[in-house]
């Protein structure tokens, strides 16, 4: 039996009074170097750099400036005051302690950077920047307390460690977010082709609807690109013109971004309740660590899911991706929210019984997929709720059977609506049932069985979609779902023996519908983005059942290919670099953030081949899943100067092109709309494609039948001549190449990354 002294609480009650006030000595030292950060700021911008005429160029050198000077303020500080009891426990010196530091603190850094210059857009510079430090502070206390001043010897309690990963998992989710919605707007976000088409077919239908009041048919002016999605996507669309809102890329991304944000809400909530009812029913050996509480493990399923490369590509642009997500998931997640209570009441095996309540989700759920993707997708749902349900009690499969085929019924009846009230229900089965849906079944090559296992389109290629879609934590995803392969054996003679394991219902419809989507030809990672929400309660639940040897070489990997994403980065600074993008005091800045990754990267992969214990594993998947949210801050910052006031058509040029009939460059179907959110209120788009005759003498006869002309010129190639001509250059600006030619990117081409990644783009008007 245990005996507790009487020094054990004083102890406890010490340590929490002393972590407190910790914290508070951490504020003031915040608050000192905000003082400096703000000093520094406002001399160097107003006096000490006067000499930079432009005011967004000079933001960056002071601010660069402003950062370091406050960095070596608050290590100070929080060497000689906060952590000073920890002196002791550390056995490397100053200079050791400080790249510590600022390896702990680049992220917070990263944050501060980024939004004070997308709040000086908004706000006065200064205010942006204290709402960025404010926002960067919690991070930043967390990380040092952990690793920069925790000492070499130092042991941290178990309950610590608890209380240290919930922290920072919240923090790093909640910048998380913030790394989405920042440059929501912006025209180089990474994204689809399709969203343009999109737009486009929603802007005609809008004028459509304008003059005759009629929302269908949809309207376009591409060829077999009418109904390339159902109603839905389209109407959504126009909400934002009948609002009376601007018509901006802002406001039609923002619902994507609000399903991505719901889609992780539920994520977060799916691994903390299966972690909660592993902990309430331990039928064998808990899969997680102690020390990872039910909601750290919640936020971690968070911080996979936005750290997938196919959330953060597809989930915030106006696509259907992130929608229909939510829409096909929400079923499911009601599914193991009722298996969990019933678990928690006592149910178990043959005893389940779902409410009718899940019926009425499914049915409404599935109707909203047909009405914003495909009505195909209902049958392969249908299929898994059914085969779920009969795994959880098959012997009321007969009840299952009726119940998800009238769910079935009422989804297709929903979708049926729209053959009720399109004008043209020809041109809807005949472009979109028989040309998007059954057109994708099709062979497309010589053979179906030929396309099924040989090209680009195999079904060995769609069996790595899920490593494509997590791209950085792809190794991860892909090692617990081989994993999950493994144990369908063992889970089927529990099954046998009447145990129920709720999260069977997620690898049933992870199994099912992967195979669903190997059976078009034209096969996609992108079909399969449905599931990484259900793989990433998966791998925050499941990861730690993995050995170590699995869990190092996912993670490896992992760190590889974050290296190779910030190689390409590190391509995009050098390239920016070499055409004046970035000021020289900007530069320094970024590159400052760009060793610091390096850093950090090398740090975490050193790990791998040292005698790391589980501990040091635990914090390392934490610390990735930090890094792969950084490189997509990164790339929004090294982008943010394509989006500045500079580099866009000033009120004054959008002014002398009003209803002006506009010829364009494009180089895919929909590219040319695009211009209708540079160029507001310009007139008629009229598409050419970059590889087209595009000389003098090619702009001076298209000024004959447009008003006004873009033209794009490679970085180091001359300016349109406008005596040759016979034009004006009214605007020019920077532009961000896409759909290279085949070949074009090579070892050469990339001495001169430059002329590979930015267009010189020139507006032409008719000479007076």
């Amino acid at each position: 039996m245990t005996t507790h002294t009487s020094a054990e609480p004083n102890t406890s009650f010490a340590q929490t009074l002393l972590t407190r006030w910790r914290y508070i000595k951490f504020g003031l030292v915040g608050a000192s170097g905000t003082v400096v950060n703000l000093a520094v700021l406002y001399v160097c911008q107003e006096f000490l750099l006067a000499s930079i005429t432009s005011g967004e160029q000079r933001l960056y050198a002071s601010l660069a400036i402003a950062i370091f000077l406050a960095t070596v303020n608050n290590f100070a500080w929080n060497r000689l005051w906060t952590w000073r009891d920890r002196h002791a426990e550390f056995h490397g010196g100053i200079g050791t302690q400080f790249v510590r530091y600022g390896l702990a603190s680049w992220l917070g850094t990263s944050v501060q950077y980024i939004l004070t210059l997308w709040l000086a857009q908004h706000v006065h510079y200064l205010l942006g920047n204290v709402l960025a430090i404010v926002l960067a502070s919690v991070i930043n206390y967390f990380a040092n307390d952990w690793w920069t001043f925790k000492g070499n010897p130092r042991e941290v309690s178990d309950d610590e460690r608890t209380q240290r990963y919930q922290s920072i998992t919240l923090g790093l989710l909640v910048l998380a977010v913030l790394v989405y919605m920042f440059d929501l707007g912006g025209e180089n976000i990474p994204r689809n082709g399709d969203e343009l088409v999109y737009t486009h077919i929603a802007f005609k239908t809008w004028l459509q609807a304008q003059a005759t009041g009629a929302w269908l048919p949809l309207a376009s002016e591409l060829d077999h690109m009418r109904n390339t999605k159902p109603p839905l996507l389209f109407w959504q669309a126009m909400v934002v013109p009948w609002l009376g809102l601007e018509w901006k890329l802002l406001w039609l991304r923002i619902p994507s971004l609000l399903y991505t944000v719901a889609n992780t809400a539920l994520v977060v909530w799916a691994a903390r309740a299966l972690a909660t009812d592993w902990l309430r029913h331990k039928t064998e050996p808990t899969p997680f660590p102690k020390v990872l509480n039910a909601n750290t493990l919640g936020l971690m399923a968070g911080l996979i899911f936005l750290g997938c490369f196919s959330t953060y590509r597809y989930g915030r642009p106006y696509l259907t991706s992130a929608i229909e997500t939510f829409w096909m998931n929400l079923p499911f997640w009601w599914l193991l929210c009722q298996v969990l209570r019933a678990r928690s009441q006592g149910g178990q095996g043959d005893n389940f019984k779902p409410s009718l309540s899940l019926f009425a989700v499914a049915g409404l759920s599935w109707g909203m997929v047909a009405l914003y993707k495909s009505f195909v997708l209902i049958a392969p749902l249908a299929a898994t709720l059914f085969v779920s349900l009969c795994w959880l009690n098959h012997t009321a499969w007969r009840a299952w059977f009726l119940r998800v085929a009238l769910s079935t019924a009422f989804a297709l009846g929903l979708f049926a609506l729209w053959f009720v009230v399109d004008p043209d229900p020809m041109g809807v089965w005949r472009e979109f049932v028989v040309g998007e849906n059954w057109g994708k079944v099709s062979a497309g090559g010589p053979s179906y069985l030929r396309t099924a296992f040989v090209g680009g389109f195999s079904v060995w290629v769609q069996a790595l979609g899920l490593l494509q879609n997590g791209a950085m934590l792809g190794p991860l995803i892909m090692g617990v779902a081989i994993w999950g392969l493994f144990q369908m054996r063992p889970a089927w003679r529990a099954r046998l023996s009447g145990v129920v394991q709720p999260q069977a219902v997620l690898w049933i419809y992870v199994l099912l519908l992967s195979v669903f989507f190997m059976v078009p030809s034209q096969r996609s990672a992108r079909y399969l983005i449905p599931l990484m929400p259900v793989m990433s309660v998966l791998c925050a639940i499941w990861l730690w059942r993995l050995p170590q040897w699995a869990q190092r070489t996912a993670m490896g990997l992992g760190t590889v290919f974050s290296l190779l994403g910030l190689g390409f980065l590190g391509l995009f600074l050098w390239a920016g670099w070499r055409i004046d993008l970035y000021p020289l005091w900007g530069r320094l800045g970024l590159l400052l953030i760009l060793a610091l990754q390096v850093l950090a990267l090398l740090r975490l992969f050193g790990t791998l081949f040292s005698r790391a214990n589980t501990q040091t594993l635990q914090a390392s998947w934490i610390w990735l899943f930090g890094l792969v949210l950084s490189l997509f801050a990164w790339f929004g910052m090294l982008s943010a100067p394509l989006h500045t006031t500079a580099n866009t058509y000033s009120a004054e040029v959008v002014a002398q092109v009003q209803e002006a009939k506009l010829a364009t460059p494009s180089n895919f179907n929909g590219d040319f709309e695009r211009w209708r959110f540079l160029i507001p209120g310009v007139g008629k788009i009229t598409p050419y494609m970059d590889h087209e005759p595009n000389e003098d003498a090619d702009i001076a006869q298209r000024l004959k039948s447009f008003d006004a002309v873009v033209v794009h010129r490679y970085w180091n190639d001359a300016a349109p001549d406008c005596e040759k001509a016979n034009c004006q250059i009214l605007a020019q600006r920077i532009g961000l190449r896409g759909r290279h030619p085949a070949g074009e990117i090579n070892l050469k081409s990339l001495q001169t990354p430059e002329r590979v990644m930015f267009w010189r783009e020139y507006l032409l008007v008719k000479k007076p």
